[in-house]
């Protein structure tokens, strides 16, 4: 699954759809050995045999279109608003544009590195890409402010951007003032 990028194997459905693909051709390589197997070799195989293999496998292809179409219509997904609402982005395509510029800039421009490499800032862009699946991406120039709250056993950085507040939790004061430090000396 290589060449996927950060922000597009977050985004998207790309991870299933891709061992979904496989999974559908070597399906079909099986089919039509089956039916090779049956019809030209051992010739055993009833015409109703192969309508319950063809069905079967009709079933599997729309199950894979609809999760097509479903990637298609990501653009309701929250992360998808807050990309628009950031960046202007509209479409998958265009996310795989700023994917490739934020890949270029973390390889070549990165200013600070922090919390276990979960957060990443680079001359344009702050990245804070948490193990548990969910990210965040902010343009620099949109961050307002940073200040630091505690939020009962947890420490939070309130970050306040031009458009809304977003509110990053950390477990260590810390690595808090760590991540917050970091950004007031490179910015």
């Amino acid at each position: 699954m290589g060449g996927q990028g950060i922000l597009l194997r977050k985004v998207t459905l790309d991870k299933t759809l891709y061992q979904l693909n496989y999974f559908l051709k070597g399906a079909l390589v099986i089919l039509i050995l089956y039916m090779v197997n049956g019809l030209v070799i051992e010739k055993n195989l009833q015409a109703r045999d192969l309508q319950i293999l063809a069905g079967l496998y009709l079933i599997l292809f729309l199950g894979f279109y609809f999760l097509k179409k479903k990637k298609e219509k990501l653009q309701e997904n929250e992360v998808m608003q807050d990309l628009r609402s950031y960046f202007g982005i509209e479409k998958i395509s265009e996310v795989a544009k700023l994917d490739k510029r934020l890949i270029d800039e973390i390889k070549n421009n990165r200013q600070f590195i922090t919390y276990n490499g979960q957060i990443v800032g680079t001359d344009h862009y702050l990245l804070l890409d948490f193990s548990d699946g969910q990210f965040m991406l902010f343009p620099i120039q949109q961050i307002q402010s940073l200040h630091l709250d505690k939020v009962g056993m947890n420490f939070c950085v309130k970050l306040k951007t031009a458009i809304k507040t977003e509110e990053i939790f950390f477990k260590k004061k810390k690595d808090a003032l760590e991540f917050i430090d970091f950004y007031h000396n490179k910015y």
